[in-house]
């Protein structure tokens, strides 16, 4: 963990927002991504209120401490922003904050890719029958 900036080693040892809500819920997207040269995978979930607005998101992470303090500032980053506002995030406000060193940029990129499959699922048509966990790859 010393290779940790203190941000990072923050969010890595007290994450925010870690967890999952009900995936079967009508006002929740799920993505799922993974990085195969890595290993690492993110779950991300967007509860979405009334407006379009992110009311909470959480996540769950498997692999480095840099994917998992990625996957936890992205949660405070985007929570109470809307859905226009959020489809905007770039990973560099990740590598910025954290100061995710070059060797780990894939896992800022995971976060983004996380943010962007989440946000395509909530904009497909769902039923309460049809709304399965979707997953996709990251091509970092």
């Amino acid at each position: 963990m010393a290779e940790l900036s203190a941000p990072a080693r923050e969010h890595f040892t007290h994450p925010r927002n870690a967890g999952a809500f009900d995936p079967d819920a009508l006002d929740v997207a799920t993505a799922r991504v993974g990085e195969p040269a890595s290993g690492d995978i993110l779950q991300l979930q967007l509860r979405v209120g009334e407006g379009g607005t992110i009311a909470a998101a959480r996540f769950k992470a498997y692999g480095s401490a840099w994917t998992i303090a990625c996957g936890s500032l992205l949660t405070e980053r985007i929570q109470g922003r809307t859905l226009a506002d959020v489809a905007q995030f770039q990973h560099d406000e990740l590598l910025e904050t954290l100061a995710v060193p070059p060797a780990k940029l894939h896992c800022a990129v995971l976060a983004e890719t996380a943010l962007k499959a989440a946000l395509r699922v909530w904009a497909a048509p769902r039923t309460p029958v049809d709304a399965p966990t979707q997953i996709h790859q990251s091509r970092t």
